[in-house]
């Protein structure tokens, strides 16, 4: 039987799969990241019960990762760092014992062999039940479009507006919309990456040469190399998002 679980309740077989889920839904670029190094631990710890889990007797469906923070301005404010400030924001809250009102969903996964049986759905109506139960104002979320990589020179207020026929042609974009979420705008620095000419090369798997915008696997953009400075920066653009209460 499927069901609901928070990180609380996961024994350590599931938390192995959940490990590793994590690992393969993302590039390597992704899984670089600094500032996840930095304070993903502390996510886990401080807000078991906003990390949510469906399983099916010992099978891990899928999860949703999420923080509480606090926001009180208009939602067309929000930070152009979009992922990297909010799980800041959500920890550094938290730790100086601030009250939050909004939640922020940091990422939704489904396993791949369950793919396409509408189980990232059920993750988010559980979070909207969570949010009004709680009494949150917001429930916020900066999204990484699943096909973007494949249009990496693309700007994402362009790719946003890209149709196959007449639906959404990103299915993840496509999945919130559905859901009744709306869009609010580009965080065009969501993330960031960098590192030396050695860190880039270690993940392109081969020399990097001149300085100059480079393509990597799973990159939502370029990445800016300058040889000269042995330097290498990433920002990744995300849509924010929002479900109304």
């Amino acid at each position: 039987m499927i069901k609901l679980y928070t990180l609380s309740d996961l024994d350590d077989n599931l938390i192995v799969r959940y490990k590793t889920a994590i690992q393969d839904a993302f590039p390597d670029i992704i899984l670089s990241s600094k500032v996840i190094e930095h304070f993903w631990g502390r996510v886990e710890s401080y807000f078991p019960e906003y990390q949510i889990f469906l399983i099916d007797d010992d099978q891990l469906l899928g999860f949703m990762n999420a923080i509480p923070l606090f926001w009180n301005s208009p939602l067309k404010e929000l930070p152009n760092e979009g992922w990297d400030w909010m799980l800041k924001k959500g920890v550094t809250d938290f730790e100086n014992r601030v009250k939050p009102n909004t939640l922020g969903g940091l990422q939704i996964i489904v396993t791949k062999e369950n793919l396409g049986k509408g189980y990232s759905k059920t993750l988010i109506s559980e979070a909207k039940r969570i949010v009004k139960e709680i009494g949150f104002e917001n429930f916020i979320i900066p999204i990484r479009p699943t096909l973007k990589s494949r249009f990496p020179n693309m700007e994402m207020e362009e790719y946003i507006n890209l149709k196959d026929g007449e639906k959404i042609y990103d299915p993840w974009i496509r999945t919130h919309m559905k859901g009744g979420a709306e869009i609010i705008n580009v965080c065009s620095k969501a993330m960031y990456i960098d590192g030396d000419i050695n860190f880039w090369e270690g993940l392109m798997n081969h020399k990097i040469k001149h300085s100059g915008s480079y393509i990597i696997d799973g990159a939502l953009n370029p990445v800016d190399i300058d040889t000269q400075s042995n330097h290498g920066i990433y920002y990744e653009d995300n849509i924010w998002i929002s479900y109304p209460k």
